[in-house]
This record gives C-alpha cells, structure tokens and sequence, in this order.
C-alpha cells in the first residue's frame, strides 16, 4: 500500500498540471487508394489531407495511405498530385474505433482543369463490425426527443433502465457497463445508502448525463468489446467531446416545462383524502372530545372544573382541542414554512440551461483550439421531498495543443454535481420520493426525515500523443478524479423534543402537534425523531496512469498493446436511523465506516487483421487487483470491541487481503461477402472488480451486522454471438445477432452464524452451547444467463430521413448456490444444500423495442406557403418504446411450492416527440423547439410489493388508485398515486441562440 502511495505521489510531482482520467480508443482510422482515372493505375505519392486540418498521409508505392488516430466526425479529404487534378471528398465520416475507406480517383490536369467534388456514401455494410455495437453522430442526439445523453442508451433495445434509474446490458446486472466521457471512465466509487449494507440509493446513473451540446459522436457496444476495455462485464459506452473548430462557433439553449402534477392519481394532499376527512374538520374533532381530552390529559389538567364547573371544565376543553386541531391543520397543509417540510410540489417549474462554446486560441486554428460546454438543471421531484428541486450540473472544458506536427497534448477538466436524495431522482414512481410505502408507513408529512444528498466529481485528464512515424503513435495518459458523497444530519421539529412538545400551556405557539391518534402512526410516520434519518461523508481520491502503444505494421495487422495502473484512497462514513450511532458505540441505529487503498492493474495485447474476406480482433487482457484492506484471520470470531454486543469481543488478529488476477481472451471476427452481406463471430472473457461496498463495508448493530470481503473474486462472463449483416435495397441495412452470455462467480449474499455478529439477530448455539449471530456478507456464490436475440433494421445514405429499429428477445435467469449460513463447527445440516436456486431474474424483460424516426428538412426544403417555407432548417423526430413489464410471483390457492416469478405485469409503451426550428440570420440562428414526452399519455402499472395489492391486481384489475372491494385498503388510502409508475404527458418548450 505504501508502495503504491509512494508511486503515484510522484507520478502527480513529475507532472505539470493536476491530472485526470484516461482516454480509450476515441479515435477511428481512415485508409484507401488513389488511382489514376484514366489507367486506373495506383499513384505512388499522392497527397490526402483532412481539410482545415494537419492530419494526412501520402499513398505508398500500392498507391495505398492509412491515416491513424483521427478524432470521429465528419471532414472533407482532399487528395492531391503534381500533374493531377485535385479531389474533395465531402463529409466523409469517422468512427469511433472503425475503420473508413475511401478510394480517389485523379484526372490528369490537361484533361480536367477544375477540381472534382465528389460527396462521400456511407458503406452499405460495415465490413469492420465484429460485435454488435451502434453510432449516434452529434446531429441525431440534438434532434433526438431525449432529455440527456443518457436518454441516448434508451435508442437500443440492449439497453435497458430499472427503476433506480441505473442501467444494464443484455440482462447483466448494474455496474458492469464501462461509461467513458471522452475517455473518463464515469465509475461511482459509492453507490450505497448510508449504512445500509448493499441497498443502493437512487440514480446512480447521474454522472452519464453530459451536455449534448458538447458531443461529438456516442458509441453504444452491446455485445463483445476488444482487450482495450475493462472492467465491465456487459458494455461499453464512449461518448466523445467535440475538441473546437478552426472558427469560433457556439450555442445557448434554455428548456422550460410548466409546473403541475407529474403522477397520475389524486393530489397527495388533496383534501378528499380519507385522513382529511376524518381530522380535517373541526367537528369532527369535537365529536370525539372526550377522547381528545383524554390524550391531551386535559381531564387531569382541569380535574378541579371537571368536578365542580362542568360548564367551564367544557369551554376549556373546546378551546383546547380547538388550539390542537389549529396546529393539526398547520402540520398537514403544504406552505413554505411547514416545520415538517410539507409544501406543493407542484409549484415549482423544470429549467435547464445548456451552452457550447469553442474555437482556436490564436491565428493558427490548429495550434491551441478549445470546447467548453456546461449544463445546469433544476428537476422538480414528481413527489414531496427534502430538496424539493433536484439540481445537476456539469461542465467540461477540452483544450487540443499541437506545438509539432509529431506531439498532440489534450486537457480536460471537469467539474459535475448532483442535489438531490437518497431514494428520489429516478423516472419510477417507486424511487421518486416517499420511498418505501407500501408496505412501509408513509412520510408525507414528515418530508425532513430523509436529509438532502449532495455529490460532487471533478476530474482532469491530461493526455499526450506521440506520432512516431505514419503508421504508428503511442499515448501517455494521467488522471485524476476527485468525488464526494454526502448527506449532513439536521436536527428537526417535533414531539420527541421537548421544547417541541407542544400543547396549549406549556407551548401556545408550539410548531407540532404532540402524540395522539391525529397522527394516525398505522399509516403515517409521525414527527418523533430528533433528527433526520441518515448521515453520510464519503470521499476518494483517484489516480491513474496509462501507456498505450500503436503500430499499423503492415496494410494487414494493426498492433495495439497497453498497460493502465489505478489507486484509489477511500474513507467512508455512514450512519442510518440515529444521528449518534457510531461503529461501536450502541445506540439506536446502524453504522458503516472504513478507509481503504484499493489498487488495479492491466494489461493487454491485440491484433486488428484486415483482409478482403475476414477483419478480425484478436487480443488477451490480463486484469488485477487488490483492495489493500484487513481481512479477519477467523469470519467468525470477528473483534468486536463496541459497546452493547454480543459479550465476546473477538480475535483481533487480521491479515493481508488478497491479490487477484484473471486472463480474458477475447477474439472478434467479421466475414463480409461481398457488398450487401456481412457475418461474424464472436467470443470471450469479460470481468469487472466487485464493487466497493461489497469488498469494504462493515456495518454494527450492537455486533457486527455486515461485513465486506475483500477477498472476491472477479465477476465474469462468458459471451457468444453470432451475427449476420444485410443490406435491403439501396439504403436500409439489417443487422441480426445471436447471443449467449454465461455469468459465472457472480457476487451474493450469505450469512454468517459468528460469535460476535450483531446480537439483535440470534442464529443458534454451537455444539457447547454457545451462542451464536448472523452478520451478512459477500460470497462468489451467484450465477446467471441470457439467451437472447436482437434485430436491428436501419437506414443509411439517406439525404433528409432516417430511422433505427431495434428489437430484442431475451430471457435472463439468475441464482445461487452452496451454503446460505455458514457455522463454525459445521455441523448444521442446512447449513449445505445438494441444489441450485435458479429462476427467472427479477429484472427481466422477455420483449424490447426502440424505434427512432428523423427528418431533416435542409435550408429552403418543405412545403410552401405564402412564398414562405415554415420548414425550412427543422427537423422532428419521434421515438417509440415498448417492453415487457418486469415478472412477479402469483400464488394461487393449490398450494404451489417454489414458484418465483411466474406471472408479468402488462407491457410498457411510450411514443415521444421532438419538433426543432432554426431560424438564420446571416451567420446567427434563433433556435425554437417543442419536446412531447409520453405523447399519448400512456400508463405503466407499477409493480406491487404487498400480496394484497398483487392479488387485487391478478384477480380483479384492481390498482392501488382503486377501491376495489376494500376501500379501507393501506395502499389505496396511502398511496394511490402509485398506481401507474411512469410519468404522464409533459412538454417542454425550446429557445435557443447560436453563431
């Protein structure tokens, strides 16, 4: 550990500037061939640029030329000869991690006096393709009907969202994408509730979002990715940042969308509610005044004109419960100085500021040119909650410096942030806020019980290439990440405190009502606690150091190899339900702390073979690493030296965690077959680190709750695929793929039966009669699967109209095995079970589809009316969404036994619309736009968590907005805006400026 420190310490000392995280393949390459257009003879010498850039080559003695290392976009290549007349190939494009072709025919300049401009055809296959993957250029993702960028993943059907609003993969898990902004890989180190052992808090996918403005180009790898990549299981997605233009060019845009009611249902504190009618009306109170009087002990208080002044004995008592309901009613109704945080959420409006600004710094365009871009939002929360409005915001700056035409520096600097809370932020109603109800009690009005949760990343990258000749370049990278995660405690109104105690003599103008059955506590959380429910102070710091070597040795194989170093240094603290629990001081509550220096290495060598017939990628990755923390020599006899525990204080001998080390063999192959077919073949290993709450936390509760294992082993997969390319008619191409992932030492959950577990969880006694307590922790002990196939139809070399369809049937199972409680004597025979729990995953869906639709009208295209053309400069496009409702489990009255997840909830659509209008002024355009999401208003029942409301649901149709047959139902009285757990129509208005 103290090596490593050491090492970075003085990679950081050696470097200039503060540094960050490492970009991976975020350039593409462009070959071909000139020939002479008269003998079609190769031309030995010819020159081929990128117009407005120094990027170029000139063909060898086959008349061919490779240009390596080109940032994705689309540029003009000018091909040029003494003698000849010269060539502009407009908009060719390049590719992430693709390989263009263009071949150039030349005229000699006696024949064809002027230069020839030829505009450039998108390839009716993608002879490259050795893996099922997808581009989205800049222009598809500003005209797209998508919030953020991460509204881009939810264009394929590979992708999909759960209702924390974190993302997987062909079925995979969370966490096993790896998430690359402009190589910075976007890893949570923290994606935990505080204390909570595992339970992850809401939205963790925040950091995907990056202002669209800024984007270049976005590459979506859902199937097997080369050896480059680590760290990751199911995908890859690299979006890469425009790096500035030769010209100063820039945009504004703000979005608005009107304040309401964004959930389906009555208005939470809409005074119909059952719990208004009963304690919203003074008489209603007054009906119940001896039992009031009771609660409010005004019998003993006014015992004396109880018995001798009847008359004013009920005066008194009037004027009381008159003084209580007052109070009742100012604890319930929403303002903005409600004690206990109830306010309208429907106030407050959606705003959303976006800007993108770059060029050159000085007269040469392509010595020193920048692009900055930034975002700042404000999300309304569709529920109450202690923020209120969600706040996000993130900015990014991309310096380019080429002092010489062989030394290429970048910069990025980076700085983004989220408020918000633990369990609100997601699109599910579910994770919207008021988490947890049913079948938990609900906290509409005790909105400040949750704290409000604040995040914070900043980040720098500093990279330099080195073009040592035309055919290859190598590429030192330093990073630096910094994150913090935190929730401070506040101390809240309410009974549990006494100057709080409100009653009419002791506290007239008392903020909370006291205890009683006005709070109804079988249905509402009432307002006894001290202070908020969570803390939470997490920080780390990450460095990086990566060395990438490039070498195209000959027309046929492109050689690439690197090797990547991380260390992390970490301290967590967290507590749940008591702001003075600590690790190992008891109170009434849950602690998690620790500090750690995890370490990771890798390595890896790959071959890019390009034939007539056959492209392949064949590479080895060898991945390890080690998370620097104490292991107990003995899992159950844990030292425990708190107070309050189980009376054994443990073994405080630990050792050393393990290092860990895995090779994963990777091999891609593509078989085009002439130029409308295209067949490939893929397989191998992938593996990602166990997330770092499973390797590190370590939870009390009077003993020890949960503890991490930083002895995991990596998580790995298996893929198969096998896919076939073919293009219908002149611009449409069909992409189908066959694939098969085996999930294999995935990560679960498994007691512990420990002499000092937590003493709150009894497991038993040992053979002399000792007792025993589980605590929980993590074991290789899970599997998995997916069987799946995927469709996707699209159009290419098409002037105004595009579109993507992409379709997938899939079927994800998931279980585990060997002993579900571990004793230390071993004797227990259910301790070892002789089968595997394997069923269908809850996360499921059978059926996906996406579907995007784009027209482009150009300057002075569309329909015209009165000598105008409305649609001149504008594009609409329009997505529609469908997939599979998620699985449940139904048991019926025949007794059925090990039934899970047998039955599914209806399928989920959505269409949404985008409408843009640029309106130009000589070099400046007015930008207006309207964006319809959920366009025909569309319902998604939500899934239920209590057997009542699932029966309902089978039998009668019934949601929890309906009655049914028992209109004293929990959830129908609590929560009926939980029926339906997507968001109804909203609509967005556009305005933009840009030059």
């Amino acid at each position: 550990m103290r090596y490593a420190y050491s090492l970075i310490k003085l990679l950081i000392i050696a470097s200039i500037f503060p540094l960050f995280i490492f970009p991976q393949g975020q350039t593409g390459k462009l070959v071909g061939n000139v020939f002479d257009a008269a003998t079609n003879e190769p031309l030995i010498g010819a020159n081929v640029l990128l117009e407005g850039t120094n990027i170029g080559a000139a063909t060898n003695v086959e008349g061919k030329f490779i240009i390596l290392n080109i940032p994705p976009g689309r540029y003009n290549v000018v091909a040029s000869m003494v003698g000849y007349t010269k060539v502009i190939e407009k908009n060719v494009e390049i590719f992430i991690d693709r390989t263009t072709q263009v071949n150039i025919k030349l005229s000699d300049e006696t024949v064809q006096l002027e230069q020839v401009v030829v505009v450039a055809k998108r390839p009716p296959i993608i002879k490259d393709r050795t893996s099922s993957q997808s581009h989205i250029d800049d222009r598809q993702i500003q005209a797209a009907p998508i919030e953020g960028l991460r509204g881009a993943l939810d264009l394929t059907s590979g992708f999909q969202k759960d209702q924390k609003g974190n993302y997987s993969v062909r079925g995979s898990s969370s966490y096993e994408v790896n998430f690359q902004i402009n190589g910075v890989e976007q890893m949570s180190s923290n994606t935990s509730a505080p204390a909570t052992f595992g339970t992850e808090k809401s939205d963790n996918s925040w950091k995907y979002d990056v202002n669209p403005l800024g984007v270049q180009q976005l590459q979506l790898i859902t199937g097997g990715f080369s050896a480059e990549y680590g760290n990751a299981q199911a995908g890859v997605v690299k979006v890469v940042l425009k790096e500035g233009a030769p010209r100063f060019t820039g945009e504004l845009r703000a979005e608005y969308r009107p304040s309401g009611q964004y959930h389906y249902g009555p208005y939470i504190y809409d005074k119909n509610n059952w719990e208004w009618q009963k304690w919203g009306k003074f008489e209603n109170w007054i009906a119940r005044k001896n039992e009031i009087a009771q609660e409010l002990k005004l019998d003993i208080r006014y015992q004396w004109y109880k018995d001798n002044d009847p008359e004013t004995y009920n005066r008194l008592v009037e004027n009381e419960i008159k003084w209580a309901y007052d109070l009742w009613v100012k604890n319930h109704e929403p303002s903005e100085d409600n004690v206990l945080g109830v306010y309208d959420y429907r106030q407050y409006s959606y705003q959303r500021y976006l800007f993108g600004f770059g060029g050159p710094l000085g007269k040469d365009p392509n010595l020193l040119k920048f692009y900055i871009s930034g975002e700042y939002k404000r999300n309304p929360t569709r529920l109450p909650t202690p923020e209120k409005v969600q706040v996000t915001q993130n900015y990014i700056l991309n310096l380019t410096y080429q002092p010489l035409p062989e030394h290429k520096i970048r910069f990025m600097g980076s700085y983004q942030s989220y408020l918000g809370g633990i369990w609100s932020g997601s699109s599910d109603i579910r994770w919207s806020g008021l988490a947890f109800t049913p079948p938990g009690v609900s906290t509409k009005y005790l909105v400040t019980i949750d704290p409000v949760r604040n995040e914070q990343t900043i980040a720098q990258t500093i990279n330099w290439v080195y073009t040592i000749s035309n055919t290859s370049f190598s590429e030192l990278i330093l990073t630096h990440q910094q994150e913090r995660y935190e929730l401070p405690f506040r101390y809240l109104a309410g009974y549990g405190l006494e100057v709080d105690r409100a009653d009419s003599s002791k506290d007239p103008s008392g903020t909370v009502l006291r205890e009683g059955s006005w709070w109804e506590k079988d249905f509402f959380r009432a307002p006894f606690s001290f202070s908020t429910n969570y803390y939470q102070d997490s920080r780390t710091e990450n460095y990086g150091i990566k060395f990438d070597y490039t070498n195209q040795i000959n027309s046929n194989h492109l050689i690439k190899s690197g090797i990547s170093f991380n260390y992390w240094d970490m301290i967590n603290n967290g507590v749940n339900s008591s702001f003075q629990a600590n690790s190992f001081v008891a109170r009434n509550g849950f602690a998690d702390y620790y500090k750690a220096y995890p370490i990771s290495l890798g390595f890896y060598l790959q071959d890019r073979m390009e034939f007539e017939g056959m492209i392949a990628n064949i590479g080895l990755r060898a991945e390890s690493y080690n998370f620097q923390a104490r292991v107990p020599v003995d899992p159950f006899y844990v030292l425990y030296p708190g107070t309050d525990g189980p009376g054994i204080i443990g073994n405080p001998e630990t050792k050393d965690s393990e290092t860990k080390y895995i090779f994963l063999p990777r091999i891609g192959v593509s078989f085009p077959i002439g130029e409308s077919t295209a067949f490939r073949l893929q397989y191998g290993h992938f593996a990602s680190m166990p997330i770092f709450s499973q390797a590190l936390s370590n939870k009390t509760w009077v003993g020890w709750q949960g503890i991490g294992n930083p002895n995991l082993d990596p998580k790995k997969t298996i893929q198969y695929e096998f896919g076939l390319q073919q293009t219908i008619g002149e611009s449409n191409r069909l992409d189908l793929a066959i694939y098969y992932n085996d999930r294999v030492t995935q990560i679960g959950s498994r007691n512990i039966a420990a002499y000092t577990g937590s003493r709150n969880q009894f497991a038993g006694f040992t053979v002399d009669n000792t007792p025993l307590y589980y605590y929980l922790s993590y074991a290789n002990n899970s599997f998995g699967s997916t069987l799946g196939f995927e469709a996707t139809l699209e159009s290419f070399g098409t002037k105004n109209w595009s579109y993507r369809i992409s379709y997938s049937l899939s079927q994800t199972t998931t279980g585990n095995y060997g002993a579900s409680i571990i004793y230390p004597d071993n004797t227990r025979g259910y301790s070892t079970r002789n089968f595997t729990g394997e069923f269908l995953a809850s996360w499921d869906r059978t059926h996906n589809l996406r579907t995007l639709v784009q027209y482009f009208w150009d300057r002075e295209e569309g329909p015209e009316i009165f000598g105008i053309k409305p649609l001149a400069d504008a594009s609409l496009s329009m997505t529609y969404t469908a997939q599979s409702g998620v699985p449940f489990t139904y048991i019926t009255d025949f007794g059925l036994r090990d039934v899970v997840n047998n039955r599914r909830y209806p399928i989920e659509s959505s269409v949404d619309l985008n409408f843009i209008k640029n309106i130009y002024f000589g070099s400046y355009k007015i930008l207006l736009g309207i964006r319809v999401m959920n366009l025909f208003d569309n319902k998604w029942i939500t899934p239920m968590s209590t057997n009542e409301d699932i029966n309902l649901w089978v039998e009668q149709g019934v949601t929890m907005m309906d009655a049914g047959n028992n209109p004293n139902r929990f959830s129908y009285l609590v929560a009926p805006y939980r029926a339906f757990s997507n968001i109804p129509r909203q609509v967005f208005f556009t305005i933009g400026f840009g030059f």
